[in-house]
Formats: structure tokens, C-alpha cells, sequence
């Protein structure tokens, strides 16, 4: 009953936010706005009384539905009588909500109900994302300049038979290109010299040139090194990869040994 929830419509492009429609919802007031978006369903609540007990029925019968097809979605509730009726009824409608977070929601309406936590997780990882976005384009971004800049053209891309383009010094169109995939290969060439990368987007962005020729260090090295963890300012506070745990006695055996208990 202290759950809440978020109700938004969410959108498949990183750089545009989700429309949120309400948060810190009940799961009651969550569910009517599922089955009431744009007019989507007709819902009726029977309540049927038992003496000790009372019985709750949501009916809910799409608007637009085929006129050859019947369809009917059945909830359903039985709460003990408090004296209160009004308390009885939220209750029911809580427990019949339940029930509606738990089914596939995409099958009556077009957005999502999550709890408030898991919305606020959500938008902590599209951050991460984003800025995963943001220094891909700037790196991505000084490389071509470089490389147009110390007289290669470029030819993309290589996984492809036919190249996207050949020895191109186009920068936007270049850009516009790599931005739209999540790898990219490409030879560089300069008179008879010819090099080589390959860049994957959207992984942890300072990681964005995963492979090159060697004759390119100097040009890739002083772009991606002040991105690189271990040159932050939290870089402490950062996950630096595999760490290697040094014994230096026989000893230090058994104190693991103890640890480990």
C-alpha cells in the first residue's frame, strides 16, 4: 500500500526524455490512468456483497476494439468488511491493481507503470547513456579533425562490400555516418600510407577507438588520454578494471583462509 509508481509513455531516442504523464502514484491511480489513456478502455466496478465479506469486479472493455470481437479484461478482489466502505473499496482496488502491474501492459496501453525506485533508476542509467553519447561525438569528433587536418582521407565502412564512401575529407558527412551506427571501420590513406581503426559507440565512451594501426598513436594517443579513468579526478572512486591481490608470505594463506570465513 506505500508503493508508488510513475506513469510515463516512454521514447526510443537517447537524446529526448520520456513524457511523464504522473509520479508518486498509487498503484489504483496508476492503473486508471493506463486504461484511461486517450480514451483507450470503458471501465465498469462491480461490487458484489457477501455479508462478511465484499466481492470487487474491474471490468474494462476496449474502445476501439474490432466489432466482430468481444473482449472484456476481468479483475477481481474480496476484501473482509471494515465498516468502512470507502476503505474497503481502495483496498480491493489496490489488490486488483496488484494484479494489472504484473501482467504485460503493453497489451492495454501504450506507455509503462513502474515504481517511482525503478523510474529514478532509469533515468540514472539514460545519464549515463547520454554522456556515454556526448564524449563519443567529442572524441569522434576530434579524430576526423585530426586526421582531415594531417592530410588523410577516409574510406567507410569496411564491414560493408561496398564502403559507405572512399577516400572522403567530407567532415559533416563523416560525422554523420559514424553517428549513426555502433561500429565503425575505416582505412585512412595519405599519399601511399594506409591505416586502419575501428571505433565502437555507446560501450563506456573514453573506449570509444578500440583498435588502430600503430603509425596512428600519435594522433589518437594525446585525443583519447585525457579521457581515459585513471586520469580523472575520480578516478579513485572508479572501477579500474581486474585487480590482482599479492601474497607475500605463506601466511598470508591462512589469513585469507580466515577472511574467506
Amino acid at each position: 500500500m506505500n508503493q508508488t509508481y510513475t506513469a510515463y509513455i516512454p521514447v526510443d531516442d537517447i537524446d529526448e526524455d520520456d513524457l511523464v504523464i504522473a509520479r508518486n502514484l498509487s498503484g489504483a491511480e496508476a492503473m486508471k490512468i493506463a486504461f484511461g489513456h486517450r480514451d483507450g478502455w470503458n471501465v465498469h466496478v462491480d461490487e458484489t456483497d457477501h455479508g462478511w465479506f465484499m466481492h470487487y469486479q474491474w471490468r474494462a472493455h476496449p474502445n476501439n476494439r474490432p466489432p466482430d470481437r468481444s473482449w472484456t479484461e476481468r479483475l477481481q478482489a474480496t476484501v473482509i468488511r471494515s465498516g468502512d466502505a470507502f476503505r474497503d473499496k481502495a483496498v480491493a482496488l489496490e489488490m486488483i491493481a496488484a494484479q494489472f502491474l504484473r501482467q504485460n501492459q503493453n497489451i492495454f496501453w501504450s506507455g509503462r507503470i513502474e515504481a517511482d525506485h525503478e523510474f529514478d533508476e532509469r533515468l540514472r542509467r539514460v545519464a549515463e547513456k547520454r554522456e556515454v553519447r556526448r564524449i563519443d561525438k567529442e572524441i569522434s569528433t576530434r579524430l576526423v579533425d585530426a586526421l582531415l587536418a594531417d592530410g588523410y582521407t577516409i574510406t567507410c565502412d569496411l564491414m560493408e562490400d561496398d564502403p559507405e564512401f572512399k577516400r572522403s575529407i567530407d567532415r559533416n558527412g563523416i560525422l554523420e555516418h559514424m553517428w549513426q551506427v555502433e561500429i565503425v571501420e575505416m582505412h585512412v590513406h595519405k599519399g601511399k600510407s594506409q591505416a586502419w581503426l575501428r571505433l565502437t559507440f555507446d560501450e563506456s565512451g573514453w573506449d570509444l577507438i578500440q583498435d588502430y594501426s600503430e603509425k596512428l598513436g600519435y594522433l589518437i594517443d594525446p585525443i583519447v588520454e585525457k579521457y581515459l579513468p585513471m586520469d580523472q579526478t575520480d578516478s579513485e572512486e572508479l572501477d579500474g578494471g581486474i585487480r590482482v591481490l599479492v601474497l607475500e608470505s605463506p601466511d598470508d594463506v591462512l589469513k585469507i583462509g580466515e577472511m574467506l570465513k
